[in-house]
């Protein structure tokens, strides 16, 4: 995704519901929004569902955005937040998704190969809860800091701390208990 670069005329565009202003929003932020939606709820319509709504709330909330802050950041935050309220409200049982789309297609036996990798770590990561399987991709996956994620999660930064530690724990053992029967 290239980077836009957010200004106060852009902004006032997006307020006006300037066509062209917005067609360029959803292009250059619409997958990265849903890959967020994706990460959480690990089911593609409902991820595609939420990341639509992220979206049209991103577009209504636009004149809430501090021009001093990251807006890959807040456009993260509305995904984050809309796909964790969209597993709520429809009681969300975790099920891993087989189709895992592949962002570089490449030979077939590197496809084969990177579709198992892939289970395999959303396998892993199935095992944890909902708000550590997050912090664990933004942190690992996301390479987001430990301050990013207190903006996106609101949590403190001790608190973040904890739910890594923890989470590397869980995850080694069920690692582990896979590897034995392999």
């Amino acid at each position: 995704m290239q980077e836009l670069i957010i200004d106060n005329t852009w902004i006032r565009l997006l307020l006006k519901g300037d066509r062209k202003t917005i067609h360029t929003f959803i292009e250059s932020y619409g997958q990265f929004m849903y890959n967020v939606c994706y990460k959480i709820l690990l089911n593609t319509s409902e991820a595609e569902e939420a990341a639509q709504d992220a979206i049209m709330k991103a577009l209504k909330a636009i004149e809430s955005y501090d021009i001093r802050s990251s807006f890959k950041a807040w456009c993260y935050t509305i995904a984050y937040r809309t796909a964790i309220d969209y597993r709520r409200k429809i009681k969300y049982t975790s099920d891993i998704s087989t189709s895992i789309d592949i962002a570089h297609p490449s030979k077939a036996d590197d496809e084969v190969n990177s579709n198992e990798t892939k289970q395999n770590i959303l396998s892993l990561l199935s095992h944890l809860d909902e708000e550590a399987r997050t912090i664990v991709s933004l942190f690992y996956l996301e390479e987001k800091n430990i301050k990013e994620l207190m903006e996106i999660t609101g949590l403190s930064e001790s608190n973040i701390k904890i739910k890594l530690f923890r989470a590397r724990k869980e995850l080694s053992l069920h690692a582990n208990k896979y590897f034995e029967k392999i």
